[in-house]
């Protein structure tokens, strides 16, 4: 969706082991056609940062066994002045973020972690966060300061059990760095990505049994690049700080898929439900 390629420069301020850095740096080595390309990729493409120390030396021994030296990999918080002024030297024009969720202390609420890669990133450059539904619905002052600086472009409702066992749902925000929603008049975009092909299974999580996750995945991503309208799945809408972000305020009902035999079926219940609890006669 960020439309990475060799001459970008990713940064993820919570990293991690590193995921979407290697995820990036495989896209990017695809467009990669000589030894300088790719060398330029390992040097100056890979950005972040990541407080905890054992988190740290895993991130960098990813990094190192896929090839990268992990010379731009931060020890520390993504708040902290030194490391905002190190990562923001690098230009970078893509940024992606995993925050930790649930936080108790609001300074560290998930949405201030999505400002804070939204500041460190070039002017125009895209930005692509998965926080909780909750981030993308319930009131809070960053909501309105995120609004006032950036552009909403999309927001994808998420699988409810993406990140089985746990249970949060959540959604991906997609933004425009530095360029403030109310002037650039933009209506977002609101997918309902919610069937995504996977199936829960009992000791292997969630699994693309059918394997219906490919074409299901370059379906979602055509449509978010070609912003399309579909009924039950896409939507455009403005959207204020005062709104709700998600696909589910503003879709439309495909009464396509209804048929004749949908209705008789209902019918069919709710008569058996009025014989079965006596009131036949109210029919």
């Amino acid at each position: 969706m960020a439309a990475v390629d060799r001459t970008s420069k990713v940064l993820d301020i919570c990293t991690g082991t590193s995921g979407f850095l290697i995820s990036s740096m495989h896209q990017m080595m695809k467009d990669a056609t000589t030894k300088e390309h790719e060398d330029q990729i390992k040097k100056l493409g890979l950005i972040g940062v990541e407080q905890q120390p054992t988190m740290f030396a895993l991130a960098a021994s990813n990094m190192v066994l896929r090839g990268d030296g992990k010379a731009n990999l931060y020890q520390g918080s993504c708040f902290d002045p030194a490391i905002v002024a190190a990562i923001k030297a690098h230009n970078c024009n893509v940024g992606m973020v995993n925050p930790p969720y649930s936080q108790a202390d609001e300074d560290l609420h998930e949405l201030a972690f999505v400002q804070q890669m939204l500041e460190c990133l070039d002017d125009g450059a895209v930005g692509i966060a998965i926080v909780p539904m909750s981030c993308a619905i319930s009131p809070h002052p960053i909501r309105e300061e995120l609004l006032s600086k950036h552009t909403l472009e999309a927001v994808m409702s998420m699988p409810g059990e993406l990140f089985y066992p746990v249970g949060t749902v959540t959604c991906i925000m997609v933004w425009r760095a530095h360029k403030p929603h109310a002037k650039t008049a933009r209506k977002t975009w609101f997918g309902y990505w919610r069937d995504d092909g996977f199936s829960k299974t009992k000791h292997r999580g969630r699994v693309d049994l059918n394997g219906r996750w490919a074409a299901i995945r370059d379906r979602w991503v055509e449509s978010f690049r070609n912003r399309e309208i579909h009924a039950g799945e896409s939507v455009m809408h403005h959207v204020t700080h005062e709104d709700e972000w998600c696909a589910e305020a503003y879709l439309e009902t495909d009464y396509s898929n209804i048929k004749e035999k949908d209705f008789e079926r209902e019918l069919q219940k709710y008569v058996a439900f009025k014989i079965l609890n006596g009131e036949a006669k109210d029919l």
